[in-house]
């Protein structure tokens, strides 16, 4: 061996015997480091960035398991409170998890589709939809998700009334939704049962 530009290498051959590709890669870098170092700094740069990238997806990922576990545990509590309060205040659970058949008409053909309720319960002889709510936000009526989600319900299940359960702050709220054309249908109190 004898030294060259930028370090030993091998007159002829290989290095001490060494097969494989580890010795190309080698002459191929020590080329790229004397003949091109302005290459070999932007596939340092890109390498860098996908190292980058890839940590920061892990990290990601990570993080958001530990958000979807935190709120899988406040769902489970605020559902157990949900059934509580319901019980409280002298509802019955019928079914939980109850599904039941939407239709919509595009053009001229009819969609189905499933509809998942938290709870179907009665009291006083009276059925109702049950939606269980944890956080302030979505237990708002004012939260368009929940409001739609209501809506849809009030639409497909044929029950006397929807309910909203505020498990975060202990209430429970009759939803009954009013045509804005047909105003005098709006019912003034607040749980018919």
């Amino acid at each position: 061996m004898r030294l060259n530009r930028g370090g030993l290498r091998p007159i002829h051959g290989n290095a001490g015997g060494a097969t494989g590709v580890l010795p190309h890669v080698l002459d191929w870098l020590d080329h790229l480091v004397q003949q091109r170092p302005m290459l070999l700094f932007v596939l340092c740069l890109l390498l860098c960035l996908v190292v980058g990238l890839l940590a920061g997806a892990v990290a990601a990922r990570r993080r958001a398991g530990r958000g979807a576990a935190t709120s899988r545990s406040l769902g489970k509590r605020g559902h157990a409170r949900a059934l509580e309060l319901l019980r409280e205040y002298g509802f019955e659970v019928l079914e939980l998890e109850v599904t039941a058949p939407g239709m919509v008409q595009v053009d001229s053909r009819l969609e189905e589709y499933i509809v998942r309720a938290d709870a179907l319960v009665r009291r006083k002889g009276r059925t109702y939809v049950a939606e269980f709510k944890g956080g302030a936000d979505a237990s708002s009526i004012q939260n368009r998700a929940t409001r739609r989600q209501l809506l849809e319900y009030s639409c497909v299940f044929g029950t006397d009334g929807i309910l909203l359960v505020d498990a975060h702050a202990g209430r429970i709220h009759y939803v009954r939704f009013v045509s804005a054309a047909q105003p005098d249908t709006y019912a003034r109190d607040r749980l018919p049962v």
